[in-house]
C-alpha cells in the first residue's frame, strides 16, 4: 500500500490510492457495459494515435489518448515527455477535458503504485523499460517514442475498461493533476522488493517454489489452457507478421527500383517516353503503398500483439500467485494434521519417544509425566494457533479464487475489445492500400488510353 511521508497531509491508509467504494453489483454492472460496448463502441482518432474507445454512454467513462512525444531537456537529464488528452464524465475530475504530460518514468510509478494496492488484479503491464534501442542510443528517435507512445496509450485504455482499477485515486490524479511531481514526492511505494523481505518469509517463498497445488478446479485448469493456447496463437501470429513485415519491405525497395529502371528506359524511347513514365510513377505509387503499409504493421499492429503477449503474461502471474495461496493454504493443513497425530501420539503414549530417550530423561532427572504434559499443552496452543491460520488461509484462498474468476472476465472483455479494434484498423489499412492502388493504376490505364 502507499504509504504517506508528510505528516502535516491528512492522507489516511485507506484514502490514497485505492479504489472507490466498489461492490461486487457495481463490478457486475461494469463488466456488462463493457461487454456491451464490443459491439457498440466507436473509435476516436487524434493526430498520431488511435484514442481510447468510449463505453457505453449509461456509464461513466474515461477516454485517454497518448501522442506528441517530445524531448526534454539537455544532456544526460533528457527525458521523453508525453501529452496525454483525457475526455470523461466522471464527477470525480474537475473539468470534462484536460491536458497533462507524463515522462515513462511517471507511467512507471502509476502501475507500481497500482501493483502494491491492487496485487488480487492484472495490472495491466507496460511496454518493455529495457530495449535494443537503448544500447543503440535510439530512445529519443521517432520511431521509437511513437511505438512507446502507442503502447502507454493501450496501457490507459485497459485501465479506463477495467471496473476496479479505473476508480483508483492515484489513476484519477495521475490524468488531471498538475501538481503530479510534489504528489509523487509525498508518496512511500513498496514494490515487490520489499515482499519477503524476513528469512523465514524468503525461506517459505523457497520452500514453496517448486510445490504445485494438489487441489485444482476444472475452471482453472481450463483457463490456463486458453491462457496458454491463447498466448501461444498470438506468438505466432507476431511471428507471422514480422515476416509479413519484411517482405513488405523488400517489395517497397524492389518496385521503387523498378520505378527507376522504366524512367531510364523512358530516356531511351522518346516515342514511348509519356507511357513509361506513367508506369514508372504507377510503380513509384506502388512503393509507397507498401511502406505505408510497412509502417502501420511495425508502429502499430506488431505492438498490439506484443502487448497483448504481456498482459497474457500478467493473467498467468496472477493465476500462480493464486495457485501460492492455495499452496501456502495446503502446507498450513499439512502442518496443521501433524500436530494433531503428535498430540493423539502423545496421549496413546506411542510415536513420541524411544527407551534410550527416556533412559537419558530419567539419569538427568526429567519426570516424564510433567514433560509430557508441557508438550501437550505446547501442541494444544500450536494446534489452536494454526487453526485460526488454516481458517483465514482457507477465506484468503477463496476470496483470492473469487476475484481471480472476476479478473479473467475483464481481461476477456478488454482483449475483445482490443483484437476488435487492431483487427479493423489491419482492414481498413489493407483496405486503402488496394483502393489507392486501384484508383492509380485505373487512372494510368485511362492516361494510357488517351495517349
Amino acid at each position: 500500500m502507499a504509504e504517506n511521508k508528510d505528516p502535516e497531509q491528512t492522507w489516511d491508509d485507506q484514502s490514497v490510492p485505492q479504489e472507490e467504494n466498489v461492490t461486487e453489483e457495481q463490478d457486475k454492472n461494469d463488466l456488462n457495459n463493457n461487454e456491451e460496448s464490443v459491439e457498440n463502441h466507436k473509435d476516436t482518432t487524434n493526430d498520431d494515435v488511435k484514442g481510447s474507445s468510449k463505453l457505453d454512454i449509461q456509464s461513466l467513462y474515461i477516454n485517454s489518448s497518448v501522442k506528441q512525444p517530445q524531448k526534454e531537456s539537455d544532456g544526460q537529464n533528457a527525458f521523453i515527455s508525453y501529452l496525454i488528452e483525457t475526455e470523461s464524465n466522471n464527477p470525480v475530475f474537475q473539468n470534462t477535458k484536460f491536458i497533462v504530460r507524463r515522462r515513462f518514468s511517471d507511467f512507471y510509478f502509476l502501475y507500481q503504485v497500482l501493483l502494491s494496492d491492487f496485487p488480487a488484479c492484472a495490472i495491466p503491464p507496460l511496454p518493455d523499460k529495457q530495449r535494443l534501442e537503448y544500447i543503440k542510443g535510439d530512445r529519443f528517435g521517432p520511431e521509437f517514442t511513437s511505438k512507446r507512445a502507442v503502447s502507454l496509450n493501450r496501457f490507459l485504455k485497459r485501465i479506463s475498461l477495467h471496473p476496479v482499477l479505473k476508480r483508483s485515486k492515484i489513476y484519477h490524479i495521475f490524468l488531471e493533476s498538475h501538481d503530479w511531481n510534489s504528489y509523487k514526492l509525498n508518496l512511500k511505494v513498496k514494490t515487490n522488493s520489499d515482499v519477503a523481505s524476513t528469512s523465514e518469509g524468503l525461506s517459505d517463498v523457497f520452500m514453496n517454489a517448486f510445490k504445485t497445488a494438489s487441489v485444482q478446479s476444472k475452471e482453472f485448469q481450463e483457463i490456463k489452457e486458453r491462457s496458454d493456447k491463447l498466448d501461444e496463437n498470438i506468438s505466432k501470429i507476431d511471428r507471422i507478421f514480422n515476416k509479413i513485415l519484411k517482405r513488405h519491405s523488400d517489395l517497397e525497395t524492389d518496385y521503387y527500383d523498378f520505378s527507376l529502371q522504366i524512367k531510364k528506359l523512358a530516356e531511351l524511347e522518346p516515342e514511348l517516353e509519356v507511357p513509361f513514365l506513367s508506369f514508372s510513377d504507377g510503380l513509384n505509387s506502388l512503393s509507397l503503398g507498401f511502406s505505408n503499409l510497412k509502417e502501420f504493421l511495425d508502429n502499430e499492429y506488431i505492438v498490439s500483439l506484443k502487448d497483448l503477449e504481456h498482459y497474457i503474461t500478467s493473467i498467468k502471474n496472477l493465476l500462480k500467485l493464486k495457485d501460492q495461496k492455495q499452496i501456502d493454504y495446503e502446507a498450513l493443513t499439512e502442518y496443521l494434521n501433524k500436530s494433531i497425530t503428535d498430540k493423539n501420539n502423545l496421549l496413546t503414549g506411542g510415536g513420541t519417544s524411544n527407551f534410550f530417550t527416556n533412559k537419558f530423561e530419567e539419569f538427568t532427572g526429567v519426570n516424564h509425566e510433567v514433560a509430557r504434559r508441557e508438550k501437550l499443552s505446547k501442541l494444544e496452543k500450536k494446534i489452536e494457533n494454526l487453526t485460526g491460520e488454516v481458517d483465514n488461509a482457507k477465506k484468503v484462498v477463496d476470496s483470492f479464487e473469487k476475484q481471480t474468476v472476476h479478473e479473467i472476465q475483464y481481461f476477456e472483455t478488454i482483449k475483445s475489445i482490443e483484437l476488435k479494434d487492431t483487427l479493423g484498423d489491419l482492414a481498413d489499412n489493407n483496405i486503402k492500400f488496394y483502393k489507392d492502388l486501384i484508383a492509380k493504376w485505373s487512372t494510368i490505364e485511362k492516361e494510357l488510353k488517351d495517349h
